[in-house]
């Protein structure tokens, strides 16, 4: 039963992102028409490939998340949603968007992530309905801090992420996010 709502929460999360543009699939699939994002980063198992990075008309620059980055932000993401440690297991391959604003000094990061084979049920609840996805912010030289949540269906343009970040990552609000309040 906890391996089944895991499996319908990654499903639900994957298909909710996928329909803002983020590529939740292996860089060898093409990202969708509507998305201009450059991927952070892909894995299909502990060894990760990356991509350069880029910096758009803005001067927002498009990052490549390392690593200790990842590492970072899932600590970030435990801290805030207050769960175990030991319930996470990481980012969710090729979910990583990460940016930095140079007008501002600030970096932005949208991830989401996975539960453990162990994870609780509490857990798992929580990871429901966008709450396994986060938004992240940082100051230079300063560690980054959850900003808030995702939610299901994920409305890019009705969160915390400045819409020079979202234009660099390429994320449009689904259909879905039309005909909610």
């Amino acid at each position: 039963m906890i391996r089944a709502i895991a499996l319908l929460v990654g499903v639900t999360c994957a298909c909710v992102l996928a329909a803002c543009g983020s590529s939740t699939t292996p860089a060898s699939t093409s990202t969708p028409p509507s998305s201009t994002a450059v991927p952070t980063s892909t894995s299909t198992g502990p060894t990760t490939s990356t991509t350069s990075s880029s910096t758009t008309a803005s001067g927002v620059q498009n990052l490549v998340a390392t690593a200790a980055d990842k590492s970072a932000l899932t600590a970030a993401f435990v801290t805030y949603k207050q769960v175990p440690g030991q319930d996470i297991a990481g980012t969710d391959p090729g979910t990583v968007y990460y940016a930095y604003v140079p007008s501002t000094g600030t970096y932005w990061a949208l991830a989401s992530f996975l539960p453990t084979s162990s994870a609780s049920q509490q857990t798992l609840v929580g990871l429901q309905d966008g709450g396994r996805t986060g938004i992240f912010t940082r100051a230079s030289g300063g560690s980054w801090t959850m900003v808030s949540v995702g939610s299901a269906p994920f409305c890019p343009s009705r969160t915390a992420i400045p819409e020079p970040v979202r234009a660099a990552w390429g994320l449009n609000d689904p259909a879905a996010c039309a005909t909610e309040g």
